[in-house]
């Protein structure tokens, strides 16, 4: 009889073993995507001021910022509430860009 394991299983254990490669290829392609969210800003940021201005045309860019925090973290084996604390945060920027974008 054979046993298999779960795809997620196999994935984890590749991440494992590729952490530092993996991290870093995160931690590039998201620092590349708050690049262009800084530059491309919806239109919609200057119908709009105040924190709401703010949240439009930054909380993209922080929250793919926050997102390559977090890939170099796990790059670098920092402890995992850190890289929970980046990815959690970035979250939060993107939920207040969201916010700012249908209000």
């Amino acid at each position: 009889m054979s046993t298999t394991t779960p795809r997620g299983a196999n994935i984890r254990h590749w991440l494992e073993r590729h952490r530092t490669t993996a991290g870093l290829v995160g931690a590039v392609a998201s620092g590349a995507l708050a690049g262009l969210w800084l530059v491309v800003v919806p239109g919609r940021a200057d119908e709009v001021g105040g924190l709401q201005e703010v949240a439009i045309r930054y909380g993209h860019t922080a929250c793919w910022a926050l997102l390559a925090l977090a890939a170099l973290l796990y790059a670098v084996r920092a402890p995992r509430p850190a890289v929970a604390a980046s990815a959690w945060t970035a979250l939060a920027a993107y939920l207040a860009f969201l916010a700012a974008v249908v209000l």
